[in-house]
């Protein structure tokens, strides 16, 4: 298990995954002015700095460091963009996940499939691909951002 959970978190920074492009492949073809630009509700930066924040969550939780709940559709769920270039986004990106790769090698995995809270239905399984499916997720609308971008 732990080695298809290296893959996963892996998986979104290679060349080409199956769903598209991986995180370098997709900013590479971004031009830096275009992170901050609005399309709709939502910059570039916007969703990078939001797959951070729950990205720094999983790794805290994996490390068994102390964490506060992340409060859904609030500026600490979707921080205020910091201006960071996209080097400064790669290197977040891979400092967190090398942090969540130690947690994942760490894990316990005969915990996999408990409940994480017993007032929510989800469990460690949830959280660990259900981060890798949110990254996805966002680098998909980061995609679409890009593209409104660039036919303008």
């Amino acid at each position: 298990m732990k080695d298809y959970f290296n893959h996963l978190y892996d998986l979104f920074h290679s060349k080409m995954p199956f769903y598209g492009s991986g995180l370098e492949e997709s900013l590479e073809r971004i031009p830096e002015e275009h992170l901050h630009i609005p399309v709709g509700h939502r910059t570039i930066a916007q969703c990078l700095e939001h797959m951070l924040v729950w990205r720094e969550d999983l790794a805290k939780r994996l490390l068994g460091e102390e964490r506060e709940k992340i409060e859904l559709n609030t500026d600490q769920d979707w921080p205020a963009p910091s201006g960071k270039s996209k080097a400064e986004y790669l290197t977040e990106f891979k400092r967190i996940t090398k942090r969540i790769k130690q947690g994942v090698d760490q894990f316990d995995y005969t915990t996999l499939h408990e409940k994480l809270n017993p007032n929510y239905n989800y469990t460690s399984v949830d959280l660990l691909e259900g981060t890798a499916h949110h990254d996805i997720y966002h680098l998909g609308q980061i995609n679409l951002i890009a593209a409104v971008l660039k036919s303008h």
